[in-house]
Parts: structure tokens; C-alpha cells; sequence
């Protein structure tokens, strides 16, 4: 006798399918004209091993000290005292870190959070074609976050501010911004939906007098479920994200808990996505493992006309 199918199997069968409609629908369009218009830009590099594991589908995940960056109301999930540090070796031999701390206090979690990159030394080169010398160049980034749980505990509202700076030779740009993040339950048990918008501000002063970039704004939206009666504990999630300087993009992530507290994380984004010859493009993949309290994940995405991009990060409650 066949066993009747659960709601969480339809559901689960219903995220495939519109997975693969999703791919099959997006056609590879020309550059958006926006391209390229807005500075700052590290500020659209994810932070975290595994959000990028999950290729960046985490706009409706929480519990992570790295949501200080996808979705300020995620780190409410924390619950206690912790702390993270993540390490990335991105493109072209560019170096990104992140560090974050969190406390409750009252019915609020605050964290606070630090995310840099740096672009070693790079070759000086005058109008005439002649060696300058190297310089360096940095971006950096500091925030303050609270989220609260609103409305009975059904909604979960967070937000970041942030100062932001960024380095090139003599010359200096900074701004200031704030990230909204909002967490709901779903229509189903397991389920939760998310919002947020990032890097809504101004500029404060340009690289040169009179000229300002505008900042890299994102709006995402995004579930996550985990069905029940599922032989192992999976954890699915899908985003969408719109820049103010491209075209939206899918992102879609799982997560599968297997025994000894590790942890398999497959992802793909259509913000790269095809075939470049024989290799797939917008593909990551990842692995966490608990050592009594504290969470060791490692990410590898490919890029495959600029290099592979490496992630680790460490974080747990202290």
C-alpha cells in the first residue's frame, strides 16, 4: 500500500519544480546599463561561509551572527552571548575578513560587527606608461545591530547602522547607511519568510571634490522550510535579490544535517549562471561541522574566468 504523500513532501516537490522553472525561464540577457555605476561595491560580496555555501539564498534564515550583513533580524535566532570570525580569500588575490559580537539585552539582541577587505598592493602606472611604484587600497565596514520579536513573537524586526570607508592611495571616500530586516513565520509549520534592503544612506564625502558615488542598494526576499518527516533534516531556501545597479537574480540553497553534527550545503545563483565550456557556472558548495558549542563551515565557489573563491568561518556561543 502506497503511503499518502505529506503536505511537507508536496511542498518540498513544489520548490524543485519552481527551481527548475526559474532556471529554465531566465534568459542570459545583455549587460545592464546600470552595470558598474555604484561604489562601495564590497559591500555586495556576502559574508559567511555558509550563506555563500547556500549560494546566497539567506534572506529567511536566522540564527547566524553573519545576518548582521543578509538580514539584521536573523541574529535575534542567536539567543545568548556569541561571537563570529569569518575569512575569505576572494578574486584576484583580494582578501576579505569579517568579525562579529553579540549580547542580549532586555527583549533585544544587539551585535556588533566589523567587515573589511583588502587589496594588497597593486602597480602604479603614470599617463606616460611608467612605474609608480605600488599602493594599497581597502574597504571597511562597522555596524551596530538590534533585532526584537514583535506582534506576539510572529514578526522579528532588525536593523544595522553602519559606517562605511573605503581607501585608494591618498585618496579616501566614506559613507553612512542602514539595513532593514523583517522575519516572519510561514503559512506552514517549518516554514519563514524574510525581507530586507541594505545599504540605504548617503555618501558623506567622494574620492574626488565634487564627485560622490551612491551606494549599492539591495532589496531581497526569501523563504526558508524545513519539512517535517523528511528522512533527514534539510533545510531549503530561495531568494531573490533586485541591486539598484543590475537585474534581479534567484538565488537557491539546501542544507542537509547528517549524523556527528556535520553539515552539506549545496547552492546555485543565477546572478552567474550557464556554462562556461564544460563547467557550470553560479554553482557553490560547502560543509559545517558542531565541535562541542562552536560551528567550523567552509564555502568554494568557482569563478571561472577570475579564479575560485575559498571561505571559512568560526563562531559560537561564549
Amino acid at each position: 500500500m502506497t503511503r499518502p504523500e505529506t503536505t511537507n513532501m508536496r511542498l518540498l516537490r513544489c520548490f524543485l519544480l519552481a527551481v527548475v522553472t526559474i532556471m529554465a525561464a531566465i534568459p542570459a540577457d545583455a549587460l545592464n546599463d546600470n552595470a558598474g555605476t555604484t561604489g562601495f561595491n564590497f559591500l555586495k560580496v556576502g559574508v559567511g561561509a555558509r550563506a555563500a555555501a547556500l549560494g546566497g539564498a539567506y534572506t529567511a534564515i536566522s540564527g547566524d551572527l553573519e545576518s548582521t550583513t543578509w538580514n539584521p533580524a536573523g541574529i535575534y535566532a542567536v539567543g545568548g552571548r556569541a561571537a563570529a570570525v569569518s575569512y575569505t580569500s576572494y578574486l584576484v588575490d583580494t582578501e576579505a575578513g569579517f568579525l562579529s559580537y553579540a549580547q542580549p539585552s532586555g527583549p533585544r539582541m544587539w551585535a556588533i560587527s566589523v567587515n573589511y577587505f583588502n587589496y594588497g598592493d597593486l602597480q602604479g602606472t603614470g599617463v606616460d606608461g611608467s612605474d609608480e611604484g605600488t599602493f594599497g587600497a581597502f574597504d571597511v565596514a562597522t555596524g551596530i545591530t538590534a533585532a526584537q520579536q514583535v506582534w506576539g513573537h510572529r514578526l522579528t524586526l532588525g536593523a544595522t547602522a553602519k559606517w562605511i570607508y573605503s581607501g585608494i592611495d591618498a585618496y579616501t571616500a566614506d559613507a553612512w547607511a542602514m539595513d532593514l530586516g523583517l522575519l516572519a513565520r510561514g503559512p506552514v509549520p517549518g516554514m519563514t519568510l524574510g525581507v530586507s534592503l541594505a545599504n540605504l544612506g548617503s555618501v558623506r564625502s567622494g574620492f574626488t571634490r565634487g564627485y560622490e558615488d551612491s551606494l549599492p542598494v539591495l532589496l531581497r526576499a526569501g523563504v526558508s522550510h524545513s519539512p517535517a518527516h523528511f528522512p533527514l533534516p534539510v533545510l531549503l531556501s530561495a531568494d531573490v535579490t533586485v541591486p539598484n545597479d543590475n537585474d534581479a537574480y534567484f538565488t537557491f540553497g539546501a542544507e542537509i544535517r547528517l549524523v556527528g553534527g556535520l553539515t552539506l550545503r549545496p547552492g546555485y545563483s543565477l546572478q552567474q549562471s550557464g556554462l562556461d565550456g564544460d563547467e557550470a557556472l553560479g554553482l557553490s558548495a560547502g560543509a559545517g561541522v558542531d565541535l562541542k558549542g562552536m560551528r567550523f563551515d567552509y564555502a568554494y565557489a568557482s569563478f571561472h574566468a577570475l579564479g575560485d573563491v575559498h571561505r571559512i568561518s568560526l563562531s559560537g556561543r561564549l
